[in-house]
């Protein structure tokens, strides 16, 4: 109701002609005197006149201050009368940007731009409340709009958090979205303006205002195509647009933008390599940063959540790593161990220092560890050297401890094998099979589907013609190509190529390929297979990557995907006859290398990114349904919630909390799903016991470059659209009075009225005396005195005079 409530205290000075009045009504000393036998006696016959001129006179008074202390305290009362006068109705519409960026704290240190965005929006509905006319105002952020187009969601309530509510007499309206925070989602503005547009068009208006508050970022504004396109659906040729520019100078910003295990056999006890990428979003070169790093474990003596503490597992602090300097733009990764010897899933962080954005400083994974796993080896050859070869690399013994247990079966296994007993292994070692039948090539088409890794040696033994009728019929592909023919490459090369050379980047062996081909020098290749030289393999299209080829340039061993699985194949045996490649030293990181490929289709995902669902699968033979989820927060306690899993297949149950579907369903309250960190779910054991795993949930890189886009620029781009741009200092400025303009006009009329009726009506409770008047003589002349009047006329007066107070 008031710009300066402080100021409320000033209503105390309206009392003060009161006083006045109650003090000249004091009861003076009495004395007789004749004189005023006459004056009462005239008193008492105007007594009901005279205390009403007194009273009026007084309410005047009365009234002056009052007007006058609510004009300086910027009394806001008065919109529905004034409205009621005006009749029209204005549509306001706010665009508020809550993509993370917006959670810069450049030139304030504690101040986002979101919260002068939520401020700006404040100061619009108090001027909105005080001003004339009917006000109807749409708030919508957003990351809202952005979840709901992604649902498919067409219809702008579902993500409005206001939509079309007039504003009454306070800011109240607002008081829910003014309890908001900066969201964690990278987004533009075109869904917000789209569905915006949506109610636009539905509301009845005389007038339509759209307000932008954002922080205007180049990556964002540095092409206008869209947005403008999308502004343009808003109806009305008379639009306004105002962009409220809440952003500062940007100050220095580095981002982790990727954590995660490097490929392996994330096996307990085995030491893992991860990597951290950081990248220097500042227009300056910085020096001597540290990165902490730390490992929480998730073991057997961690059982329950605990919501009063940050994570409820085991933080080890693990040593800093010290970027020594980082160009302006550039980026870098860092690699470090994390050795844990229990298994289940433990989880990483790292965390930069504090800079201008918080919410890209700090980054987490999981790292799910299991026991040894079993690894299926099958050799034609009778003396199963091929297949020994394999399990001494991935099963070397003694203290050497790989992850990986070799399990050697005949060539007979795998012709009856079944996807049930395949699934208990990690990895498919298959050496110069003369075939695979139809029901062994369906197995393997499935296993690798679901996430399992196959690697084929190619021999002597193998039928091509059955290959690749088996192998690459009813959409199978098993094999990167059709096989062609067993081709002798001819003796040549140096002493620094030799016959094996770095194929495609991106492949398994990139690890390696820093040494360069020299490092391959060694290897001979007498002869192996050719692939069939079709277009649609060998051509942009083709399905495979070469990860090492021939001198010759044809592939030697090559990598593709089927499904969420890999198939590595080998073109050559391990026989001396056609390679001398498995007693040459890389033959060893060969093998753990394709081995750890083989072994990551199957591995459990490391994070999520928070608009993602989050989802947990569990087995009802080993755990109960009823399961609880902690959600990340850095400042404790936490919030807490208890979820039921739904029947999701045999023996299994799944929680899937989607915050697109929440919001699309009307759940509005979905903030705690998009929080970035480490989940945790509480499950509880079928036996009685409890377990706790992390889930990583992580923000998509991109909103931490914090480079502002030109006002200007923008506004050209986006003729013939009516665009302002203001400050969020000058939008407070602006709206600090605008709102009551109309309203002190009336209250500055209505005083000076007051201030006129105070003066006549106090020259009318006042005494004047008449002036002398002549009385006629004998003469004819005018006399002058009190007996040419009523005798009775001074008197009256005089004894007002002394009834109002002697003015």
């Amino acid at each position: 109701m008031f710009l300066y409530p402080a100021l409320l205290a000033g209503f105390g000075f309206v009392a003060v002609p009161l006083l006045v009045h109650l003090i000249n009504m004091l009861r003076h000393r009495r004395r007789r005197w004749a004189a005023m036998d006459f004056l009462l006696a005239s008193y008492r016959k105007q007594k009901k006149w005279l205390r009403l001129r007194q009273l009026l006179l007084l309410l005047t008074r009365l009234a002056v201050a009052a007007v006058l202390v609510m004009m300086l305290c910027g009394w806001t009362g008065g919109r529905q009368l004034l409205g009621a006068l005006g009749g029209q109705t204005t549509h306001h519409i706010v665009i508020l940007d809550d993509s993370y960026s917006m959670g810069d704290v450049s030139g304030s240190g504690e101040t986002t731009a979101y919260d002068r965005a939520l401020q700006a929006l404040q100061q619009l509905t108090q001027r909105l409340a005080s001003d004339e006319g009917n006000h109807q105002l749409t708030v919508m952020r957003a990351s809202r709009a952005s979840l709901a187009v992604q649902g498919g969601s067409e219809s702008g309530d579902a993500s409005a958090d206001l939509s079309s509510q007039t504003v009454l007499g306070d800011a109240g309206v607002i008081a829910r979205v003014m309890a908001t925070e900066v969201s964690p989602i990278r987004t533009d503005l075109v869904p917000a303006l789209d569905l915006a547009g949506e109610l636009a068009a539905a509301t009845a208006a005389d007038n339509q205002f759209v307000y932008i508050a954002s922080d205007f970022r180049a990556r964002d504004w540095g092409s206008t195509e869209r947005l403008a396109e999308s502004m343009r659906k808003f109806s009305g040729d008379d639009l306004k647009v105002r962009m409220i520019d809440c952003a500062k100078r940007p100050e220095r910003n580095l981002a982790v933008t990727d954590l995660a295990p490097v490929q392996d056999v994330w096996v307990a006890g085995v030491p893992v390599v991860v990597r951290a990428t950081i990248k220097n979003y500042s227009a300056s070169e910085v020096k001597s940063v540290t990165l902490a790093c730390r490992v929480i474990r998730y073991g057997d003596d961690v059982t329950t959540v605990d919501p009063s503490r940050r994570v409820s597992g085991v933080v080890e602090a693990l040593p800093g790593l010290v970027i020594e300097s980082l160009a302006a733009g550039a980026e870098i990764t860092k690699s470090f161990q994390v050795f844990v010897a229990e298994t289940g899933t433990h989880a990483i962080e790292v965390e930069l220092p504090s800079d201008a954005l918080g919410v890209d400083n700090q980054r987490s994974c999981t790292l799910p560890l299991t026991d040894v796993e079993r690894v299926l080896v099958i050799d034609s050859d009778v003396d199963e050297a091929g297949a020994y070869t394999v399990a001494a690399v991935l099963d070397p013994g003694s203290q050497v401890r790989i992850g990986a247990q070799p399990d050697i079966k005949p060539p007979a296994f795998l012709r009856s094998a079944t996807m049930e007993m395949l699934a208990p292994y990690r990895a498919i070692y298959l050496l110069d099979l003369p075939q695979i039948n139809e029901t062994a090539a369906t197995a393997l088409q499935q296993y690798v589907q679901n996430g399992g890794g196959i690697a084929w040696f190619l021999g002597d033994s193998v039928a091509a013609e059955d290959y690749n009728r088996i192998l690459l019929s009813q959409d199978r592909q098993l094999l990167p190509a059709p096989l062609d023919s067993i081709g002798n490459l001819a003796v040549g090369g140096t002493d620094k190529t030799g016959d094996v050379l770095f194929g495609d980047t991106d492949t398994l062996l990139d690890p390696l390929r820093s040494a360069g081909d020299a490092s391959l020098s060694m290897i001979g290749v007498a002869k192996g297979w050719t692939l069939d030289d079709q277009a649609d393999n060998n051509g942009p299209t083709r399905r495979y990557r070469n990860v090492l080829v021939r001198r010759d340039g044809a592939p030697l061993v090559t990598e593709h995907a089927v499904g969420t699985g890999t198939v590595v194949t080998v073109l050559t045996s391990l026989d001396g006859s056609w390679t001398n490649w498995p007693g040459d030293p890389t033959f060893v990181p060969f093998m753990l290398l394709a081995n750890a490929r083989l072994w990551s289709g199957a591995s459990a995902s490391t994070s999520r990114t928070v608009i993602d669902a989050l989802q947990k699968t569990v087995s009802t033979r080993a755990y109960f349904p009823e399961m609880k989820l902690l959600a990340p927060s850095q400042s404790p306690p936490r919030v807490l919630m208890e979820v039921i899993g739904s029947e999701a297949g045999t023996d299994t149950v799944q929680v899937a909390l989607d915050p697109v579907e929440r919001l699309i369903a009307g759940e509005s309250n979905i903030d705690d799903l998009l929080r970035p960190g480490l989940f945790e779910w509480g499950l509880l054991k079928a036996d009685g016991g409890s377990e706790v795993i992390p889930s990583a949930s992580t923000i998509v890189t991109g909103e931490g470059d914090l480079e502002r886009a030109d006002a200007a620029e923008i506004r050209r781009a986006l003729l013939p659209i009516d665009v302002q741009f203001v400050s969020s200092d000058d939008w407070r400025q602006q709206n600090q009075f605008a709102g009551s303009s109309t309203l002190g006009l009336m209250l500055l009329a209505l005083l000076g009225l007051l201030l006129a009726a105070e003066q006549a009506l106090a020259y009318w409770a006042s005494y004047h005396a008449r002036a002398s008047t002549p009385v006629r003589g004998a003469g004819g002349k005018r006399g002058s005195g009190a007996g040419a009047s009523d005798p009775h006329d001074g008197s009256e007066r005089h004894a007002f005079g002394l009834a109002a107070g002697g003015r």
